[in-house]
């Protein structure tokens, strides 16, 4: 009986090794493959052109900005006298313009930063599925139980691991 025991032990250990071994790792380098996306071209075409969208609307107001500080700043530099020189509600009333102007360009700062976010969001996602996509086929096709993005890992030994952006690109048909 304890033979018998062993002998199941045995074959137990073994066949877990055995399997072990035949265990397949792979990595892919995703951002050569996200490169080499016809579609990432366009995507990045459009979040350029959005992007410009705000920096002209960004640089307008920064102008406007910029004018009225330096009437601000001129009128301060005029001789007490002057008739032109603002009396001390218009003072300061141009100042809390300024703050305002300068909170609401800062404001825009932040809603064009998350838009431009949710915009690459958009633009990126149908990519990246596709590419999720194409890894599990190559994955499932090829018997891997891991593959890991060379990108986001600090060491992947190419001895255990086999590179298979070329077989995810082949899938993508790039």
């Amino acid at each position: 009986m304890k033979k018998i025991i062993a002998l199941a032990i045995s074959l137990v250990t073994l066949c877990g090794i055995q399997s072990a071994s035949a265990q397949k790792f792979g990595h892919i380098d995703s951002e050569a493959i996200i490169q080499a996306l016809p579609d990432t071209k366009a995507a990045q075409t459009a979040l350029e052109n959005e992007s410009k969208k705000f920096d002209t609307q960004y640089q307008a107001m920064g102008q406007e900005y910029q004018a009225k500080v330096q009437a601000f700043q001129e009128n301060e530099n005029l001789a007490p006298q002057a008739a032109e020189k603002w009396s001390e509600a218009i003072k300061a009333d141009k100042y809390q313009e300024i703050m305002q102007l300068q909170e609401r360009i800062q404001k825009f700062s932040d809603n064009a930063q998350i838009s431009l976010q949710n915009k690459q969001k958009e633009l990126y996602a149908p990519i990246m599925e596709k590419i999720d996509n194409a890894v599990k086929k190559v994955a499932t096709t090829g018997g891997y139980i891991y593959i890991f993005d060379k990108n986001g890992v600090l060491f992947i030994n190419p001895d255990l691991s086999t590179d298979l952006t070329g077989a995810v690109k082949k899938e993508l048909g790039i």
